[in-house]
């Protein structure tokens, strides 16, 4: 038997394929997939994207089940009908031996059985998120970047980026300080006519980008992007408490996602925040391979 695990993000996607002994058979990275299928140009470009990961996987080796966790997407929506069709009809298997659902679900699994705990999840986003032992979500957050995200990807590269080009207005041009350094060799440029194409063209995952430079500027002492990632810190810890809150009894909280090994300060601060009894431990492991177990688990399952 053999599963097919794939980990959609806003930034980038990832598939693994796993055999019956937990073998590797193949793996890889490809752009952008996301549920937005609102209007035909993102369907176009996320359908394209979900094909290209299925050529990809299939050249390596042929999986009796899928599992695809992909962010922004709803279950029991047209746009999760529409992906597992085309997941289905591309690696010829019948659609009931494909599971598409929310990235975040997954990442959950790889944290956690349901009803054991909390998971906050940064990524270009964030939210807080648990499984009761039911089967009921319980979450708060994860509304995407236009009306929140806070302590998410996008969320610290645009608080970055605007703090320096507030310092640039300030001085009249390019100042020096870590962080507009940093932002600036990100970019390729100091010249916002240059640094405009970069910034916009890359869309959210563009800015998201950012997030390390705010990093790493912190870690050089520089004051704003040590107060961004500690207010990110506490935007994290605020989602996790809202979930705890309506649980109503302390859980471990789980920390995932590309932002959960950023940096330090950030880690320190959403501990910090949060409630007394809650412990709290950074995972490390993919949620990718977590979803190809769950296809290995639908995949041995009759039919």
């Amino acid at each position: 038997m053999i599963g097919l695990g794939i980990d959609a993000g806003a930034s980038s996607s990832r598939w693994l394929l796993l055999d019956d002994d937990g073998t590797e058979l193949g793996s890889g990275r490809t752009g952008p997939i996301t549920g937005h299928l609102f209007t035909a140009e993102e369907r176009a470009a996320n359908l394209g994207r979900l094909r290209q990961v299925l050529a990809e996987a299939l050249a390596a080796a042929r999986p009796a089940a899928v599992v695809a966790g992909i962010t922004g997407l709803h279950p029991g929506t047209a746009a999760a009908d529409v992906l597992t069709d085309a997941i289905a009809t591309a690696a010829a298997i019948p659609p009931d031996r494909v599971l598409v659902a929310n990235d975040v679900h997954i990442a959950y699994a790889n944290a956690f059985e349901p009803g054991e705990g909390v998971l906050v999840y940064a990524g270009t986003g964030s939210v807080a998120y648990h499984v009761t032992v039911g089967g009921e979500v319980v979450r708060a957050g994860g509304y995407g970047y236009l009306v929140d995200d806070a302590g998410g990807g996008y969320w610290i590269g645009h608080r970055g980026l605007k703090c320096t080009m507030r310092r640039a207005d300030e001085h009249g041009g390019p100042a020096a300080l870590p962080l507009d350094r940093a932002i600036y060799a990100a970019l390729g440029s100091d010249r916002w006519d240059e640094m405009v194409a970069a910034v916009y063209g890359g869309g959210r995952a563009g800015v998201a980008a950012l997030a390390p430079a705010v990093a790493r500027a912190a870690a050089e002492g520089d004051e704003d992007a040590v107060l961004v990632l500690q207010e990110a810190g506490r935007e994290l810890a605020r989602l996790a408490t809202i979930v705890l809150g309506r649980l109503d009894r302390p859980l471990p909280v789980a920390f995932a996602g590309g932002i959960a090994q950023l940096s330090p300060l950030l880690t320190a601060a959403l501990r910090s925040a949060l409630p007394a009894a809650s412990e709290i431990v950074v995972v490390t492991t993919e949620p990718v391979r977590a979803a190809a177990r769950l296809a290995l688990e639908i995949a041995r399952a009759p039919t």
